[in-house]
């Protein structure tokens, strides 16, 4: 979902002005555990592991499969749409629009070299969630928060997923909060940091090795997982609620 920008770059001061940039309304915005799921080609434990994961506290599942080729990814998505709308819970499809369409999910999940999300926008309907990668660059947020209904910073830490990630400071964060936009971020996120990008700004968290680890990990243990990062997301959000401006 996050792939290495060149280089970083960070707001200057006149990017804090609150209407430098403006979001789109939501309807729902994200919050909380964000899951997305790892490479698997084994369709019967994916879709396990997202039930566990749901029951654990996800908020929202990301498809997301590089190994896959198209008729998987298709067949998989579809899965993963039925299970997610059965349980409240939206299921967004990484990179790909047609599979998102085809599928019936919810939206997309947007990077540097994906399609552009007006043209998202325009091919999923209005209602579509449409999230975009950010990277380290806020001045690529400030350009897209008027298409995208959230905006994802990372690598926050160490991802073994891409370990090769350049980091997003914390900061980015907190700039994109005192937008009000919906933030998400990603990147080595775990139980044990998640208070800290919480507590800076994120309103959800993308996590894929902290909650899925290996294909092949038992349903409990990817349910516990999810309900410790839940957890920790919630104690560390609860401060913030009554200040946290709304997502427009």
């Amino acid at each position: 979902m996050i792939d290495p920008p060149c280089s970083p770059s960070l707001p200057d001061d006149r990017s804090e002005a609150p209407h430098a940039s403006t979001a789109r309304p939501l309807k729902r915005p994200l919050r909380g555990l964000y899951a997305l799921t790892p490479d698997c080609t084994d369709d019967d434990w994916l879709a396990a592991a997202v039930v566990a994961a749901i029951a654990g506290g996800a908020t929202a599942v990301q498809y997301r499969n590089k190994l896959a080729d198209e008729a998987m990814r298709l067949r998989q998505a579809r899965l993963l749409a039925q299970l997610c709308h059965a349980r409240g819970v939206p299921l967004i499809v990484n990179d790909a629009v047609e599979i998102a369409l085809a599928s019936g999910a919810a939206g997309v999940h947007l990077g540097r070299d994906d399609p552009d999300p007006a043209e998202a926008r325009r091919r999923l309907g209005s209602d579509a969630i449409i999230g975009v990668s950010c990277y380290d660059d806020f001045a690529r947020a400030e350009r897209l928060a008027s298409q995208a209904d959230y905006l994802a910073f990372g690598s926050l830490f160490g991802s073994s997923v891409k370990p090769n990630a350049v980091r997003a400071p914390l900061q980015l964060l907190a700039q994109g909060a005192q937008r009000g936009w919906n933030v998400v971020g990603i990147g080595g996120v775990d139980a044990g940091n998640a208070a800290q990008a919480i507590s800076a700004g994120a309103d959800a968290l993308a996590v894929i090795t902290a909650v899925f680890g290996e294909p092949g990990r038992e349903p409990a243990r990817i349910e516990a997982a999810a309900a410790a990062l839940s957890k920790a997301i919630a104690e560390a959000s609860a401060p913030r609620a009554s200040t946290r401006p709304p997502a427009h």
